[in-house]
């Protein structure tokens, strides 16, 4: 990996393999430390990942693994209960009908689940995308709008391994299959995969990692680091990544193909735009 020393974290049972020395990242540290600083120190990450490492995770911080229908606030409670996160799906069911093209086509509560999800509500599903470079933009997309420079993360996932020990099989659980009903009795979280019900996902390319009702985040679990790597993205750094990311014809609406999105590119085009005017006048000065 470029020379880069492999760094393990503090987790519980075998550690996670995290690409990285500390939280914060200056200006002065190490090119060595296998931070990702620019987008070919990615590039040349992810040629070099483990075969079986086909799922990534991109987020702007170093949050827990856990879905929203499990995270807890800062005193350690979960947020919303069992019976709340059931109603909340209940209610986008009743009420969802009227906006969608064919509600009649969604089979069953895990298809709910991964349309209501799209859409802001609370559930035991956590995306991932087979596309690496996705992951990326998910975790560089508030280099603008951040208040502070903040390191990001991007995880890495084999679905293989992860469902091998967890439901004793190394196939993704397909949701028009039999087995499906059968989600809530695995040991552990596992990947499931469903029909494209929207263009958001079959823009990102997604698939969802299924938790039981567990409230232990992805990278504690007793094995993670079977299944489970780490890279750090310099939060300093971000604004080129993103840059480069856009030279490459890589932006939100190729993450997010929908309205809103179009007017967020012309926005980030403005201000890299800006970004890259401001370093050409500080370098000629």
């Amino acid at each position: 990996m470029n020379g880069n020393e492999i760094m393990s974290s503090a987790v519980v049972g075998t550690p996670v393999e995290v690409i990285q020395e500390g939280a914060t990242h200056t200006e002065e540290a190490s090119e060595d430390d296998g931070v990702i600083r620019k987008l070919s120190d990615y590039m040349t990450l992810v040629e070099a990942l483990p075969n079986g490492y086909i799922l990534s995770r991109g987020q702007t911080g170093d949050y827990p693994l856990l879905p929203s229908a499990l995270r807890k606030d800062s005193r350690g409670v979960r947020i919303f209960s069992r019976r709340v996160a059931a109603h909340f799906l209940g209610q986008f069911k009743i009420n969802s009908h009227y906006y969608m093209e064919s509600p009649w086509d969604i089979k069953n509560d895990y298809e709910w689940m991964i349309y209501a999800q799209h859409y802001g509500i609370p559930t035991r599903l956590l995306d991932f995308t087979h596309s690496h470079i996705i992951s990326l933009m998910f975790a560089v997309e508030d280099a603008f709008s951040e208040q502070e420079p903040t390191d990001a993360v991007v995880w890495f996932l084999d679905p293989q391994k992860i469902n091998l020990i967890h439901s004793h099989s190394t196939e993704m659980f397909t949701l028009s299959n039999d087995r499906d009903n059968r989600l809530d009795e695995c040991n552990g979280p596992v990947i499931i995969q469903g029909r494209k019900l929207n263009n958001r996902i079959n823009a990102q390319n997604g698939v969802f990692l299924y938790f039981q009702d567990i409230e232990q985040p992805l990278e504690v679990h007793r094995q993670s680091g079977e299944f489970l790597k780490k890279v750090i993205i310099s939060g300093r750094h971000k604004k080129e990544i993103i840059s480069s990311l856009y030279s490459m014809g890589i932006g939100f609406t190729q993450v997010y193909p929908e309205l809103p999105y179009v007017s967020k590119d012309i926005l980030m085009r403005y201000r890299i735009n800006q970004h890259i005017s401001y370093g050409m006048e500080g370098e000629e000065n």
